[in-house]
């Protein structure tokens, strides 16, 4: 199942006004429509349209033999963005050609009338996107995606999906027996999501993990070679006896991060003592605590699905990139990382510290959701803290949203802010995005859809 390849000749072949100007929901696509070589024909019509699509395949072994299974989401109907540039009497001679200009604008959403064409009930069920609650079977509309693709294969299952788009050129030459020869060329374009700018909100949350310690040596004054074989025992036993320093660690995390954007990725810790709890030989005593560990990863999941039979198929792989470790952390040139005992104390943004960055590299690509393909993230996190020689640890995970690069117009309304480099890592990745002109706002589509 391969994308639609290039296909132009001198009979009939795609020119693009300026190809490497940057595509997106809502651009203008300017180009000619050009034939070399001679013709005479009274009656003829060139066509040119864009089309659009995402599509998906699955291969599972059953045991007895590979079973297949497809998914294609057209993205609109074929005429709907479409222009007749020739009509009628169409002469070349001998060394000339004809070249007709073109002008297509690229939508900025899907067409719900399109995606549902034709499909069954359980065709629908097979999509990531569906309507709100229950009500409505229909597959809902989405802001175009951009070029993206996926694969992985593994012992029992092979699959691959891709967004794809391409303008497609067609000469209709009828004959005087009323029979009619038609001509194609065809020109793979990418189109990336709609322009991102740079984020200064990553959305940041919070969650408050309850722990605690208990050690004769959180006591002040006490040193462990005064601890008595009792207390030792005590300890050795987990006896109620032994004082306890109860708190809660909140972390504070982002739900949204962007690719190439230069400010670190904001990851803080703040400890929160609960004197209610804490034992009253330990109340309001302020105890050291330390950052033992430190470890912050993103994990991305890519998925397709496909209608089968009764019921559909899908594939995902997962991949984790580590954002940073407790190495940068824990020892830095002034000493630890110590959390304040003290509520009113500021949190301290490891995040800052590792130097926690999304760069742009193939280990991590945006966000995507579309009917039968998707990637999304996941930031997980180990904590662990040394408080009065006890170790205590904890972790958790939280749904991410990663944008794609920044993307502005230039002056001209024409580029973007990414260079060379960056440009050349998308292109070889393939990966479009889902996006709206506010970078906010492509974190709430992308959430609610992931949501439904």
């Amino acid at each position: 199942m391969p994308p639609t390849a290039r296909s132009v000749n001198n009979d009939l072949s795609i020119d693009l006004v300026n190809p490497s100007t940057p595509l997106f929901p809502g651009s203008v696509i300017l180009g000619h429509v050009v034939r070399r070589t001679t013709i005479d024909a009274p009656s003829s019509v060139i066509r040119v349209r864009l089309q659009g699509r995402a599509k998906a395949k699955l291969v599972a072994d059953n045991g007895n033999g590979n079973t297949t299974y497809r998914s294609r989401f057209n993205f609109w109907n074929e005429s709907d963005v479409a222009e007749t540039v020739h009509e009628g009497n169409l002469s070349i001679a001998s060394g000339q050609d004809l070249s007709r200009p073109f002008s297509l604008t690229i939508p900025t959403d899907t067409s719900a009338k399109a995606v549902n064409a034709g499909r069954s009930e359980k065709e629908k069920q097979a999509s990531f996107i569906k309507s709100p609650g229950t009500g409505s079977k229909e597959i809902p509309e989405q802001p175009l995606p951009g070029t993206y693709r996926v694969d992985h294969s593994s012992f029992s299952k092979k699959w691959h999906g891709y967004v794809e788009f391409w303008i497609e050129a067609e000469l209709a030459v009828r004959s005087g027996r009323g029979k009619t020869k038609v001509t194609k060329a065809k020109l793979p374009i990418r189109i990336n999501g709609a322009r991102t700018r740079p984020i200064t909100d990553f959305g940041l949350a919070s969650r408050k993990m309850p722990g605690c310690v208990s050690s004769d040596l959180l006591v002040p004054g006490t040193d462990r070679a005064d601890l008595s074989f009792k207390q030792k025992m005590r300890k050795v036993f987990g006896s109620s006896k032994v004082p306890g320093f109860h708190y809660k660690l909140e972390v504070t995390y982002p739900t949204v991060v962007q690719l190439g954007n230069p400010a670190s990725v904001p990851f803080l810790l703040r400890l929160l003592p609960d004197w209610e709890k804490t034992s009253d030989v330990l109340s309001g005593v302020r105890q050291l605590v330390t950052v033992a560990k430190a470890e912050v990863q993103v994990e991305t999941t890519s998925s397709v699905i496909c209608p089968g039979t009764f019921d559909s198929h899908e594939g995902s792989k997962s991949s984790k990139v580590l954002l940073g470790s407790q190495v940068a952390s824990v020892k830095r040139a002034k000493g630890e990382t110590v959390l304040s005992c003290d509520p009113a104390a500021k949190a301290v943004d490891i995040g800052a510290e590792l130097g926690m960055r999304m760069e742009i590299s193939s280990s991590i690509v945006p966000t995507q959701v579309t009917y039968c393909l998707k990637t999304e993230h996941m930031m997980s996190w180990e904590i662990g803290v040394l408080i009065g020689g006890e170790t205590w640890a904890c972790s958790g995970r939280q749904r991410l949203v990663v944008l794609p690069p920044s993307q502005v117009p230039d002056a001209d309304g024409t580029g973007g802010t990414l260079g060379e480099e960056e440009l050349g890592l998308l292109g070889a990745l393939e990966v479009g995005v889902e996006a709206t002109s506010v970078a906010l706002d492509v974190y709430e589509v992308i959430t609610a859809l992931s949501e439904l």
